[in-house]
């Protein structure tokens, strides 16, 4: 069985671009391994900052570096973090085609995850 998500918007949608590791997670390293361990290392108010974005008819979409084998892991903390009673809103997720090590030694090692981030972006644009 497969799952996917689609998201279908108008060409003239407004889009909100954020990562996920340091901007909506307090840090890159402990954001990507705390919750899987239950441990909330969420920015405070950041579910109430994104929704208000989106209530303003902004699209959300969640850009990280963490490799593709994390999808259902990274979109499970997406869709259900939540605080004070406000959730994320729900965007596509664009991630690294790497495995594991190659993400990490690109996110963590060489602190470089601009790279992959840059190159999804212009893809995206053009």
């Amino acid at each position: 069985t497969v799952r996917a998500n689609l998201f279908l918007w108008h060409w003239r949608a407004r889009i909100v671009v954020s990562d996920i590791d340091g901007t909506i997670t307090r840090s890159d390293v402990f954001g990507q391994l705390l919750p899987t361990l239950g441990r909330d290392w969420s920015h405070a108010g950041v579910a109430a900052l994104f929704s208000n974005i989106a209530k303003h008819g902004y699209h959300m979409l969640y850009l990280t570096s963490r490799p593709v084998g994390w999808a259902n892991r990274t979109r499970s903390y997406i869709t259900n973090l939540q605080q004070d009673d406000v959730m994320l809103p729900r965007g596509p997720m664009l991630m690294s085609p790497h495995r594991l090590l190659a993400a990490l030694q690109s996110e963590v090692i060489a602190r470089r995850p601009d790279i992959f981030k840059t190159q999804c972006l212009d893809d995206i644009r053009q």
